[in-house]
């Protein structure tokens, strides 16, 4: 129920209204904290703020913390229309977005974001990016031009002792569950050394059978009978999907790529999607690539729908039919 209403949020978005793209006066958003010290298991409450002469009608950001010292938990809006558009979250960087079907004047608060607490730590929580959404001439939505961010970074002091531990509350307004993905656990050591020697006796088994029947020759890499999407979240090319027909599919910043993504923190040849007996890789070029909040170097993994991928600093898509 939640998706289908953050689907025809986005559509409404998408189609009524007009206003114009430049902002009027000065524009800015900050992040704020009432207080800055704690004790462990208490909640953490921050607020995103904004000035603007220019009426909005959607706001984004994002807030970079330190997963050993924080968890994450919801965000709210109490701006009138300004309804919650849920993304995937990934480890260590809360992503909010909201939207509004009518025009919205703000000057202060516009979410209030809330962590918890998880021991004794100096962590900071940094406002990594932030925008406000307004729309352009041709109805679309377009980032409000003009808008600086102003205090960033939070300092704060969590002491070990356990202090009065809160249920979180989730304020008024429109909820925005801020819940990252569950950490993976690494294999023992045993188990890897297994999967190795299994995965050499494999090769050397299908050699043989190969060999015996007449079919050394390596296959070439084959399209899927069905062509499967990547939809952009977050980026240059957001809200937009595209169909893999042919792969393998070049990702980067060089026009050539068969997926451009004009942004200066993406390389210019920077992840390859490609297919092997008959699944879906995704390889990384660069030593930057995410997937699921897991980070990938030089190496490739496997694609199954849903899986979350970031390139760069916020360059995201999430990978399905």
């Amino acid at each position: 129920m939640k998706s289908i209403t953050s689907i025809i949020l986005v559509m409404i978005f998408t189609v009524f209204g007009v206003v114009n793209v430049s902002a009027q006066s000065a524009e800015s958003i900050w992040l704020a904290a009432s207080t800055t010290a704690y004790k462990t298991q208490e909640t953490v409450t921050v607020t995103v703020n904004a000035s603007s002469s220019t009426p909005i009608q959607g706001f984004t950001f994002q807030i970079r913390y330190d997963p050993a010292c924080l968890r994450p938990v919801n965000a709210s809006s109490t701006i009138p229309g300004m309804n919650a558009l849920p993304l995937p979250q990934l480890s260590g960087m809360v992503d909010g977005s909201y939207a509004s079907t009518t025009p919205q004047m703000v000057n202060g608060v516009l979410a209030e974001v809330r962590f918890t607490t998880l021991g004794g730590c100096n962590t900071n929580l940094s406002l990594e990016s932030a925008a406000l959404a307004i729309r352009n001439e041709a109805g679309f939505a377009a980032p409000l031009a003009g808008v600086t961010l102003g205090a960033r970074n939070i300092a704060l002091t969590v002491d070990k002792t356990v202090g009065n531990a809160q249920a979180v509350e989730p304020g008024p307004g429109s909820i925005l569950p801020l819940t990252p993905p569950p950490a993976r656990r690494g294999l023992p050591g045993w188990a890897i050394g297994l999967a190795a020697v299994l995965l050499v006796v494999g090769i050397l088994f299908g050699g043989f059978i190969l060999f015996r029947t007449g079919l050394g020759a390596v296959p070439k890499t084959s399209t899927s009978s069905q062509p499967v999407m990547l939809h952009m979240k977050r980026g240059p090319e957001a809200g937009k999907s595209f169909m893999l027909k042919q792969l393998p599919v070049s990702i980067g910043r060089d026009p050539r790529n068969e997926i451009c993504l004009n942004d200066p923190h993406i390389s210019i040849h920077h992840a390859k999607i490609f297919t092997a007996n008959n699944d879906y890789y995704l390889m990384d070029l660069t030593g930057n690539t995410f997937i699921n909040g897991q980070a990938i170097r030089n190496s490739s993994v496997p694609l199954k729908p849903g899986d979350v991928v970031r390139l760069g600093k916020s360059a995201l898509f999430v990978f399905g039919s």
